[in-house]
């Protein structure tokens, strides 16, 4: 109806409106009401083709045979007249797609149902809110307008308050939903002008972002235009901006002009662009600055954003120490990037909730392994440990292992899984400890803990953060623990989906990470908008989906509709009401956008990336994303992106070509831990078995993780740089030392000795003029854990060189760490030995990055325990 009433309206021109009338062969419009649909539907089919595009000619399919060439001709006449009325065309377009008014008789038995469940479900809800003593916004309101009473039957509050209140201020207005816009109804009830009573709303509809709380935009345009109840209202538009740099307002007014919607319509919250006049004075440098980058498929430019926006932050500091800087972003997974590489760096910055442990993997794997042991029949968990690093099994042998017997656990079929046994070593290690697990006592956390420990988890992690996470996850464990059993997974879930990182105690609110939503209300010198190719999912379909749908004339529209039958057709009038919101939806984004755009004081800096496609023996910039931030922004930017692409046309080409990754967690150098007779954890007990070889292993063991250790002590002190390496630092960083000892899993009477080894490493390298040389960051393209992937015999496989830079003669090195003892007199015979073990590897990383640059290439390996050096240049590199 609201569809057919605005097809009705828009027809404006007499001439216009004659001839359809004259064409369809009525005396009249029709209705704008469900009985004129079938006739609207006729002028659409008339007048549009099945794309929604005006017709360019007409036959006998439309009723314009040959031998009615005098219709034909008027009907033509009639297109060519409408042809630029493009309002006219989008309404008419959207007519076909209108559904019947009315429910089927399966629509109507599903309602029924539903309209028996909901107030049971809402009672159900209201018991949870008592017992928890909380409630939500649509509680509130909801509340308030029992409180209140009917309008023909006012309780002693309505009526009280209606003689006490005498002035109302409503902020924010544009962001009320339809039950807090009839509490103010009912709050001014009988009210009148000139009573010394005073009603005053302020609000900015281009700033309604807040549909997910039921904001419908559409009532500011009705207040606006009928004023709220009886009460007229005098509308005062204000434009004048004190916040922004007369440069930035000017870009905004170009940019979000073409954006919004070009008139405001109080059905789907359609609000136009009103203009701002700067009143401040003008800044200097540029104030809006465009970072347009090249997608391919092999690298999506998330990392390259993420450095950019730190450049523009240190170039921020630089210029003014006190400039608060903001990084917003339309969802927290969209900072996920800039997060990491702020830590790396060692950018102080506030992050409130953002950085959300439930989608970290080691936090997911641990979740599958505390899910396995507490419910062995939990195929999907079981599966998920087998996948995780610590036991990597490919999906062939996932399928070989569980596939055969869909009703066996999986903890049966791998005591069974002797042949997949004895040719993965991993899966031998991990069978054993997760075999043993069963036989466990001790709590939840003890439980989850020592057999992640067994499984040598902390090993395939990538970093201390990583670390962190897990002990927040397995501190959450510790206190849900129920008698060493889990209550429930859903409150696992629930929990882990509010537990965040946590925030850098050093941070002071200079830098801010936020999402759009949470800036609102702020201001800031520097705002940097990553990620704005970025797009946000769907909603997936709900059992009943409805809508409020504000009316200027009278109160709201509900529109409900009922989920499909599975199997069923799809049904016009769910997938219609979808349609509604996912309108609303994409006007909403456009205002989140300028939101954001309007945080900043001095400078804006917008970044995103386009993929490319050959056109006319060109590249050129293919259009983002619809739902993207960048798309909406797409007819003011352009030109930047198409820039971009010609000024750099080889790295495009390159990027352009590049083949499709093949992602992978599992570390293919990664080999698993001898077998121990004895395994002990850190708060637990051991298990003694024969014990003739424990103390070698033991040893093997232990140096490996020391290795780990120093590797990434190593690391920082390349990347903090040397000037931070003190004696007075050497013992600051021992406590930490340690606890990264014992979380890699060394047993407590190994753990003294593997300290001492990992300080020796330590005050060896910063006392050795050739490991200082190494750990220096002046170095050109300094790089620790440089990660390199080639695809050998149709596999990914990954390769980590431990340091590399290139030194003042230009030459490449590649330099491997190795925390290997030797106790005997013969150092120089067993250095030679290590070089004939490790040289292949080495060679091997040379050729590699031959592939990538024309340089001279050197290889080393560096004994941070022997203070010995091995360097020599490969003359010939293995072959591909």
């Amino acid at each position: 109806i609201a569809v057919t009433g605005q097809a009705a309206t828009v027809l404006r021109a007499e001439a216009t409106r004659s001839q359809i009338i004259h064409c369809a062969g009525m005396t009249a419009l029709p209705s704008p009401d469900a009985g004129g649909l079938p006739a609207w539907r006729g002028i659409a089919e008339f007048l549009l083709t099945k794309d929604g595009d005006w017709r360019r000619r007409l036959d006998k399919k439309q009723g314009t045979p040959p031998e009615e060439a005098a219709l034909k001709a008027r009907g033509m006449e009639l297109l060519q007249q409408v042809e630029s009325e493009e309002t006219l065309r989008l309404v008419l377009a959207a007519v076909p797609q209108l559904p019947e008014p009315h429910y089927s008789d399966a629509q109507w038995r599903v309602m029924e149902a539903l309209l028996r469940l909901l107030p049971l479900a809402a009672a159900q809800l209201g018991l949870v809110f008592a017992e928890r003593g909380e409630v939500d916004f649509a509680e509130v309101a909801s509340g308030a307008l029992r409180a209140l009473g009917e309008p023909e039957e006012p309780t002693d509050l309505a009526l009280a308050l209606d003689y006490r209140l005498r002035h109302l201020l409503v902020d924010e207005f544009q962001d009320t939903s339809v039950n807090q816009f009839l509490l103010l109804e009912r709050l001014t009830q009988g009210w009148q002008v000139g009573d010394g009573r005073s009603l005053f709303l302020v609000g900015d509809p281009a700033q309604s972002i807040y549909r997910f709380r039921e904001a419908e935009v559409g009532l500011f345009l009705r207040a606006w235009q009928q004023g709220l109840g009886g009460i007229p209202l005098q509308p005062l538009q204000l434009k004048a901006n004190f916040r922004s740099r007369p440069a930035l307002v000017d870009w905004c007014n170009r940019a979000f002009l073409p954006a919004f919607p070009p008139a405001a319509e109080v059905g789907s919250g359609a609000v136009p662009y009103v203009t701002s006049e700067a009143r401040r004075e003008a800044g200097l440098g540029a104030a809006v600055t465009v970072h347009a980058f090249v997608k391919s498929t092999a690298d999506d430019s998330r990392d390259a954003q993420a450095r950019r926006m730190i450049e523009i932050i240190e170039a921020a500091q630089a210029a003014d120490p006190g400039a608060r800087i903001a990084v917003l972003a339309r969802a927290k997974s969209h900072l996920a990037h800039c997060v990491r590489l702020l830590r790396r760096r060692q950018v102080h910055f506030q992050a409130v909730e953002i950085e959300t442990l439930g989608q970290r993997p080691v936090v997911q794997d641990l979740m599958a392994l505390t899910r396995a042991l507490t419910h062995p029949a939990d195929r999907t968990a079981w599966l998920g440990v087998l996948r995780a690093p610590w036991c990597g099994l490919s999906l062939a042998e996932l399928h070989a292992l569980a596939a055969h017997d869909q009703d066996a656990t999986l903890p049966a079929l791998m005591r069974d899984a002797d042949e997949l046994a004895r040719t993965n070593p991993r899966f031998a290690r991990s069978r054993e400890v997760l075999l043993d697990a069963a036989r466990a006592r001790g709590s939840l956390r003890q439980q989850v803990e020592r057999v992640w420990l067994g499984l040598d988890g902390p090993a395939a992690l990538a970093d201390e953060e990583a670390l962190a996470d897990a002990e927040a996850y397995l501190e959450l464990l510790e206190g849900l623990d129920e008698g060493g059993a889990l209550p429930s997974v859903a409150e696992l879930e629930r929990r882990l989906g509010v537990l965040f990182a946590e925030a850098d105690p050093e941070a002071d609110g200079r830098v801010q990470l936020m999402t759009i939503h949470k800036s609102k209300g702020l201001e800031f010198e520097v705002v940097v908008l990553p990620a704005l190719d970025a797009w946000a999912r769907g909603d997936d379909p709900d059992l009943l989906v409805w809508l409020e749908r504000p009316r200027v004339d009278r109160d709201a529209d509900l529109l409900l509709a009922p989920l499909d039958a599975p199997g069923a057709d799809r049904d016009p009038l769910y997938a219609w009401v979808r349609e509604l919101r996912r309108e609303q939806h994409a006007l909403e984004t456009t205002r989140v956008l300028y939101v954001a755009a309007t945080r900043a004081r001095e400078q804006l800096h917008l970044l995103g990336a386009v993929a490319v496609k050959q056109e006319d023996q060109a590249l050129v910039p293919v259009m983002p994303r619809n739902g993207s931030l960048l798309s909406l922004l797409w007819p003011t930017l352009r030109e930047e992106f198409e820039q971009t692409v010609t000024q750099d046309r080889p790295a495009v080409a390159a990027a352009a070509a590049a083949e499709a990754p093949q992602f992978t967690r599992l570390k293919r150098d990664w080999s698993a831990p001898a077998p121990v007779a004895e395994v002990r954890w850190r708060g637990g007990t051991a298990l003694a078995a024969d014990q003739s070889d424990l103390e070698f292993l033991w040893v093997g063991e232990t140096l490996r993780h020391v290795g780990t250790v120093v590797h990434r002590l190593l690391q920082r002190i390349a990347e903090e740089g040397l000037a931070h390496w003190d004696g007075a630092r050497r013992e600051q960083v021992r406590p930490l030392l340690r606890q990264l000892l014992m979380q890699a899993g060394v047993r407590e009477d190994e753990l003294d000795g593997a300290l001492r080894d990992t300080l020796t490493a330590l005050d060896n390298t910063l006392a050795d003029e050739r490991g200082r040389w190494l750990l220096d960051g002046g170095h050109a393209e300094s790089r620790c854990e440089y990660s390199l992937s080639e695809i050998r015999q149709g596999r990914l496989e990954r390769r980590i060189i431990d340091r590399t830079f290139v030194d003042a003669e230009g030459v490449r090195w590649i330099v491997d760490y190795k925390t290997s003892r030797h106790s005997g007199t013969d150092v120089d015979a067993f250095l030679e030995q290590e070089r004939s073990r490790y040289a292949p590897q080495l060679e091997r990383y040379a050729f590699l990055m031959r592939g990538l640059e024309a340089r001279r290439v050197k290889v080393a390996l560096y004994f941070p325990l022997l203070q010995r050096f091995l360097s020599w240049e490969p003359v010939n590199g293995p072959e591909p």
